[in-house]
């Protein structure tokens, strides 16, 4: 029960994982310029940095009651006074559940209708970043206003900054903060170091002659707050590499201010750490246990397999080619910028992530781009993509997206086409999840879509054309996806069949309004005979695999999840004929039959556990029954066999209720 759900929360993870999107969970969706855009959380390496190390500037707490009472702040200044920093400061002081960052190009006018016409497009108590904004200039009065109203009614926060000359309406003076005093930038060096290595070692740092000439040097009294922090961090490095040379902070700070992300990825000279790093982007954010297991089992496909010549030390003893107790898990973490976490769902023990979510994407397309190691990552995800656990097939799939757009042609020939042929369903469904990820990009898009369309119209390979199915599945407009499966239907092979009925799951779990379509094409297919077949195991599949939570259903109910289809039915009265249609037809129909008593024995077994449930179960049972004697003896049937004396699990509530159902319909 509920693996199609499961297999979509997963599945979106794995897509905002590479694509640098709101963590796992549900995102907020802006419809802003008419265009949809994902909302990205603050980089939690820049929230780190500012919750920790941030030098406080004058006129600070005046800023922080401002945007308490008016929830949207602008903050003005020139460059270099440390308006961004600042920002995330006063969102970190109202307490917001999460932080934005918004993309520069937000239209205010679009904002603030979202806003005012649903205020459910806000996130409670959220906080949004707006840096440097390209429409400020167009801001009016009016338009301030509806978004402020926004914010105040949901509790949420927006601080957005702005150069002293871009702000052309009087009305927003009200809201507008001027930063005119920057901190003291040797303060910053010193929170900085204070937060990295305590005060001992920030004052045998700072305290030193040669340390002390450099900071006269770089810090020449121009505002530039960012500088000071680069500074701060290129002195904290040279300090962990075990000297202090102050060109080589010189050559540090001036590579940093535009190459931090290579000058730290290719520190990371030695095999372990960087297999650990590739593995850590590929299934960001899962139980630690299989990242480290995923990256030794890279590491030992880059390892240098020829014969080595051990000395001894001078202990007399031989050192170890492969020493996995050579640096503790927290000291690798704090060279990858990665962090630990609880698991998902309280289950003890940790997972591990990079802080800031555009790692992972950019990890795995610098060891794609830089190294020739692609075959031997390849090979790698190959045998990922048929791992034990879906989650990490899902994540590993996706990062042949990310690859696959920077080198389509390439994956298509290696991978794409081998495996939309494979008997393994779990290399097809990495086809579609890769080729959706890459898909973001148009010139990709046209070409996997004809890629797609050839699979899906060759009768002479069913694997190719479950493939398609599976690629419809992940499509973003149900009408149009549901229409291509449907057509499928027609198709008399098993894998077909089991492939569109995973991708209405998918289409169902990923927007419950599709349900009323999704019945009905089922409906309407199962009349015909040569479709039967598939339309009866697709609503089977689809009724066992699709579930709505408690946050869903909002019955206070004692399961944490129900059937989605039985939810649906149970509230839209539209679906009730078709759903009640298809169920009796899956009972009666001897292709699926005992399949459909496996599914409805599922459905009893959480009615069992939840009287709410058991309630909606019996009306369902009364309505499949009414008027159909045979459908009813089948019905009565299974609540016996589920009170049978041989039955391990018996289900003697849910059986009682059935019964008493069927008497009443005198069945």
């Amino acid at each position: 029960m509920g693996q199609g759900s499961l297999r979509h929360d997963r599945v979106r993870n794995a897509f905002a994982n590479v694509e640098g999107d709101v963590v796992g969970g549900d995102k907020y969706v802006l419809l802003l310029g008419g265009a949809q855009r994902r909302l990205r959380i603050i980089s939690p390496l820049m929230d780190e940095r500012v919750r920790f190390a941030y030098q406080e500037p004058p006129g600070l707490s005046g800023a922080r009651e401002a945007l308490a009472g008016r929830h949207l702040l602008i903050l003005r200044g020139a460059p270099g006074y440390g308006k961004t920093a600042m920002a995330v400061r006063l969102l970190q002081g109202m307490g917001a559940t999460t932080k934005y960052h918004l993309d520069s190009d937000v239209d205010f006018a679009s904002l603030a209708d979202l806003l005012e016409r649903d205020g459910d497009s806000v996130e409670r108590g959220a906080a949004f970043l707006l840096d440097q904004p390209s429409s400020i200039a167009g801001l009016r009065g009016e338009v301030y206003e509806k978004v402020q109203g926004a914010l105040a009614l949901a509790g949420a926060w927006l601080v957005i900054t702005a150069s002293s000359t871009e702000v052309a309406d009087s009305e927003l003076l009200t809201a507008v903060v001027d930063v005119t005093e920057a901190p003291d930038q040797r303060g910053i060096v010193s929170s900085h170091l204070r937060w990295r290595h305590g005060d001992a070692v920030r004052d045998r740092l700072l305290g030193h002659e040669d340390i002390d000439k450099l900071l006269d040097e770089l810090l020449d009294g121009d505002p530039a707050c960012k500088q000071a922090a680069d500074l701060a961090e290129a002195i904290s490095e040279e300090w962990e590499s075990g000297r202090l040379d102050p060109e080589r902070i010189k050559e540090r700070r001036a590579r940093r201010a535009d190459e931090d992300f290579d000058i730290w990825v290719e520190s990371l000279q030695e095999p372990a750490v960087r297999s650990l790093a590739i593995a850590l982007a590929v299934l960001n954010g899962l139980p630690q246990e299989y990242t480290a297991t995923c990256a030794r089992a890279l590491r030992e496909r880059l390892e240098d397999d020829r014969p080595h010549v051990l000395m001894a030390g001078p202990d007399g003893r031989l050192p170890r080619i492969r020493d996995p107790f050579a640096a503790p898990r927290r000291t690798q973490l704090t060279r990858l910028r990665a962090r630990d976490t609880d698991k998902e769902d309280g289950e003890p023990g940790r997972a591990l992530e990079y802080k800031d979510p555009s790692y992972p994407r950019r990890v795995i397309r610098h060891a794609w781009t830089q190294y020739e190691i692609q075959s031997e990552l390849l090979d790698w995800l190959s045998a990922l993509v048929v791992h034990p656990a879906e989650e990490v097939r899902v994540y590993a799939a996706a990062a042949l997206g990310v690859i696959a757009a920077e080198s389509f042609t390439y994956l298509c020939d290696r991978i794409f086409h081998p495996w939309a042929q494979s008997e393994d369903p779990r290399r097809r469904d990495a086809v579609a999840y890769a080729l959706h990820v890459a898909s973001r990009d148009p010139w990709i898009r046209e070409r996997a879509d004809a890629l797609v369309e050839g699979w899906f119209a060759d009768r002479s390979r069913p694997f190719a054309q479950a493939t398609a199915a599976r690629m419809h599945g992940m499509g973003e407009d149900p009408e149009r996806a549901v229409a291509a499966l449907a057509r499928l239907a027609v198709v008399d092979r098993a894998t077909v069949a089991v492939a569109v009925g995973r991708s209405l799951a998918d289409l169902l779990a990923q927007n419950a309004d599709s349900a009323g379509l999704v019945l009905c094409t089922l409906h309407e297919r199962s009349a015909d005979h040569r479709m039967r077949p598939t339309a009866l195991l697709s609503f089977l599949i689809v009724a066992a695999q699709v579930v709505v939570g408690q946050d869903e259903h909002g019955v206070g109910g004692e399961e944490e999840q129900w059937p989605a289809l039985l939810h649906h039915a149970h509230h839209r009265e539209e679906l009730r004929a078709p759903f009640i249609a298809l169920w009796r037809e899956s009972l009666n129909q001897a292709h699926f039959g005992d399949e459909a008593q496996q599914v409805l024995r599922n459905w009893a077994a959480l009615a069992e556990r939840d009287p709410a449930l058991r309630e909606m179960f019996r009306l369902m049972v009364g309505a499949v029954a009414y008027g159909d004697p045979r459908t009813g003896r089948i019905l009565r049937r299974c609540a016996a066999d589920w009170v049978d004396p041989e039955e391990l699990a018996p289900i003697p509530l849910t059986a009682a209720v059935v019964h008493a159902q069927l008497d009443l319909e005198g069945v």
